[in-house]
């Protein structure tokens, strides 16, 4: 039941917006109680805690799966796939709602700093750790952070940002992502 919330709520949050959404509406959705809901979250907040740890999770074990690699230009290729399939796939919705919804997410986070393990955002610098050689000079870790935005940055281009032109698949966008990473990647060797 609990992962059903969840699941329910993230697509009301991402329809709606995180302000916009009540439990009500979450327990309707679900076709349950206002108070069957309240057994297993507290608040809408701590709904949408648990989102954002379930992405927390997720690049966690990626950072992990990293840490244990030996580095290599395959390594970086592999790790830049790992984050497209994450950013693509399951967390999208989650990573979506966060990107939407700044200021509540903002005004949260500020209200639980202290609870313990890295800030928000601070898995971006442990990847682009992970990806870049420690020789590297400014051009290459340019071109490495600009391999990682193209994933990341490019997963919020996959719907129309301004409401013009036509949509593209989340799909055709992590494919088009992937290749402009691995081209900033390959080149980074000749320079």
């Amino acid at each position: 039941m609990r992962d059903r919330i969840l699941r329910v709520a993230l697509e009301l949050f991402t329809e709606q917006g995180y302000d916009g959404t009540s439990l009500r509406e979450i327990a309707e959705r679900l076709n349950v109680t206002k108070a069957a809901l309240y057994y297993h979250f507290k608040s809408k907040e701590a709904l949408l805690l648990s989102l954002m740890e379930e992405l927390k999770e997720s690049i966690d074990a990626l950072v992990d799966w990293a840490r244990e690699q030996e580095f290599s230009a395959e390594f970086q290729a592999e790790i830049l796939e790992r984050l497209a399939d994450l950013f693509y796939g399951d967390a999208s919705r989650i990573v979506r709602l966060l990107q939407e919804n700044q200021p509540v997410i903002r005004s949260i986070a500020a209200e639980k700093q202290g609870i313990g393990g890295p800030k928000p955002g601070e898995w971006v610098f442990q990847i682009l750790d992970l990806l870049t050689p420690a020789d590297a000079d400014l051009y290459q870790r340019t071109r490495i952070r600009t391999a990682l935005m193209a994933i990341v940055f490019g997963s919020f281009a996959s719907r129309r940002l301004d409401g013009t032109g036509p949509e593209v698949s989340p799909e055709e966008h992590k494919k088009v992502s992937l290749a402009v990473a691995r081209e900033l990647l390959d080149g980074q060797l000749g320079q």
